[in-house]
């Protein structure tokens, strides 16, 4: 294994499947995420075609996407989830609510890093004024294993 080689120090997790997100749709929520064994991770949301995003007026449609994170329980499954703070997180600023960002454009993802020292994540991705909406989904990429290679 050498330097170089991310893919023996990353184990992606397929937190939310893309479907499609829109008002009648309402909020989707990932799954839960477990961070046991690693010591880093990356959340990164990603958007498909989305007709209202992007479209002028730029901000009258947007996904609010929420990150939240748990200790185990005692059991290995979550305990009660709380909204991360900025303290939380790099890459974003300014968190209200557990709220990291509200996208109004479908070709940028949204990517940030989770610092925070809880076992468990998930996001929740909330959409405004998006009537007909598109594809949205969730990729977590659990880093810097405590035993590599991390797949």
């Amino acid at each position: 294994m050498t330097m170089q080689d991310l893919n023996s120090n990353l184990a992606p997790v397929q937190a939310l499947v893309a479907q499609t997100i829109n008002q009648a749709s309402g909020a989707l929520v990932s799954g839960d995420v477990d961070l046991a064994g690693f010591n880093a991770a990356q959340i990164v949301v990603h958007f498909g075609d989305i007709v209202e995003m992007g479209v002028p007026p730029i901000g009258s449609a947007q996904i609010a996407v929420k990150l939240e994170h748990a200790d185990d329980d005692g059991s290995g499954v979550p305990g009660t989830y709380a909204n991360v703070t900025d303290a939380d997180v790099s890459g974003v600023s300014g968190i209200a609510a557990g709220i990291v960002a509200s996208p109004t454009n479908d070709l940028v993802p949204v990517t940030l890093g989770y610092l925070g020292g809880k076992r468990f994540i998930r996001a929740t991705l909330t959409p405004t004024a998006l009537t007909v909406g598109g594809p949205a989904g969730v990729i977590v990429n659990r880093g810097h294993p405590r035993h590599a290679p991390a797949i």
